[in-house]
C-alpha cells in the first residue's frame, strides 16, 4: 500500500509538471500554395528544430489577414503575420501590427534599407523576406511565341484562356494601374484601363496565387498576369510554363513579416522574425521561391540568379515598385470601379 501511494504521488507530480514541458506554439498567418510551402520549409521547420518553439500556420491572402487582425484587435489569436507590400501599410495604419525592436531582432541590421519599413516616428513595423514581380506567365506548348507586352493578353487565340489578379490579391490593384498607365491613363483617370480590361476575355480572376497556379495546372489558363515565383515553381514541377517581363513594366512588391500588436507570445514571435530574416532563411526562400533577397550577403545558385524578379544582373532598384501611399489612398475607389465596371459585380 505504501508503494502504491508513493507511485500515486509521483504520477501526480509528473502530471502537474507536464505543462511546463509542453511545447509553446505560435500561430502565424502565411500564404497558400508554393509560397506557404516554402515558408514552412525555409522558416518554420528549421526554426522549430533550433528553438523547440512550434508554429501553427494559418494560410490566407494579405487582405484577409488584415481583416482578421482588425477583428482580433486587442485580443489577437495570431502572433506574427506575413502581409504583402501595400496591405502592410494599411495594417500599420490600423494599429494591428507591433514594433520590431532591433535589440530583440538583431538580424534587422542585415536587411537592406528598402526592406525595412518604418512609421513616421522611425519605429519599425515590418521587415521584408523577399521581393517579387508580376508579369506574363504562359504555357510554352500553347503559346508558341514568347509574349513581350501586356497587350499580348488580348490576342484572339488566347480568348477565354487568360487569368489576371482580382483586387483581393495584393497584385490586383498594381496590375490594374499598370494596364491603365500603358493605356494612357493615370491614377486619377482610370477609364483608359477600364475600357481595355472590359474587352479582355478572361477565364477567371484569381484571388490567391495558388488559385492562379491551379488554373495553369488544369489547362484552364494558358497565359496571364501572374507571379514570376509561381511560374518558375510550376516549371520546376515539370510543367511547360515560362515567364516574361512585359516591355511596359512588371509591378513589383515584397512579402513582409510583422509582429502582431498585443501578442501574448511576443518574445517567441520576435525570435521567429529574427530567424525569418536571417541569411540562411533568406537564401532558402530565394532558392525556392525565386524572390529577390532583402537580407544582405545572400549567395545564390546560377539558376536562382537567372530567375530573380530584377533579372540576373539587377537589384531592388531595378524593380517597378508602386507608390503605396498613393495607391492606398485610392484603393477603395479603384476596387469599386474594378468590381462594377470590369468584373461586372
Amino acid at each position: 500500500m505504501r508503494r502504491i501511494l508513493m507511485l500515486g504521488v509521483t504520477a501526480a507530480g509528473v502530471a502537474l509538471a507536464a505543462p511546463s514541458f509542453a511545447q509553446e506554439k505560435l500561430v502565424v498567418a502565411i500564404y497558400g500554395g508554393n509560397w506557404g510551402t516554402a515558408i514552412e520549409k525555409c522558416v518554420f521547420q528549421p526554426f522549430t528544430a533550433a528553438t523547440g518553439i512550434g508554429v501553427t500556420s494559418e494560410p490566407s491572402v494579405s487582405t484577409v489577414t488584415r481583416s482578421k487582425l482588425q477583428q482580433q484587435k486587442g485580443n489577437p489569436a495570431l502572433d506574427a503575420v506575413w502581409i504583402d507590400g501595400g496591405i502592410s501599410e494599411l495594417a500599420m495604419a490600423d494599429g494591428t501590427v507591433g514594433t520590431i525592436d532591433p535589440k530583440k531582432v538583431p538580424n534587422i541590421a542585415n536587411v537592406i534599407d528598402e526592406g525595412v519599413y518604418k512609421r513616421k516616428d522611425g519605429s519599425i513595423y515590418a521587415a521584408s523576406t523577399g521581393f517579387y514581380a508580376v508579369g506574363l506567365t504562359y504555357n510554352t506548348k500553347e503559346v508558341k511565341e514568347a509574349p513581350s507586352s501586356w497587350w499580348d493578353l488580348w490576342k484572339k487565340e488566347y480568348e477565354g484562356k487568360v487569368i489576371i489578379p482580382s483586387p483581393v490579391n495584393a497584385a490586383g490593384i498594381p496590375f490594374f494601374l499598370t494596364i491603365n498607365k500603358a493605356a494612357g491613363g493615370d491614377i486619377k483617370n482610370v477609364q483608359p484601363g477600364v475600357d481595355r480590361l472590359k474587352t479582355l476575355k478572361v477565364s477567371s480572376y484569381y484571388d490567391a496565387s495558388g488559385q492562379g497556379a491551379s488554373n495553369f495546372q488544369s489547362g484552364e489558363a494558358i497565359i496571364g498576369a501572374h507571379y514570376a515565383t509561381a511560374a518558375w515553381g510550376l516549371a520546376d514541377q515539370g510543367l511547360p510554363i515560362a515567364y516574361a517581363v512585359p516591355k511596359e513594366g512588371a509591378p513589383s512588391s515584397d512579402i513582409r513579416i510583422h509582429l502582431v500588436e498585443g501578442t501574448k507570445k511576443k518574445e517567441s514571435a520576435e525570435k521567429l522574425i529574427n530567424f525569418a530574416i536571417s541569411k540562411e532563411a533568406a537564401t532558402c526562400l530565394s532558392e525556392n521561391l525565386y524572390v529577390g533577397p532583402a537580407t544582405k550577403g545572400v549567395t545564390l545558385t546560377d539558376k536562382a540568379k537567372a530567375r530573380m524578379p530584377w533579372g540576373p544582373n539587377g537589384s531592388v532598384k531595378s524593380l517597378f515598385l508602386p507608390n503605396w501611399e498613393e495607391v492606398n489612398a485610392n484603393r477603395d475607389r479603384l476596387t469599386e470601379i474594378w468590381n462594377k465596371q470590369v468584373a461586372g459585380k
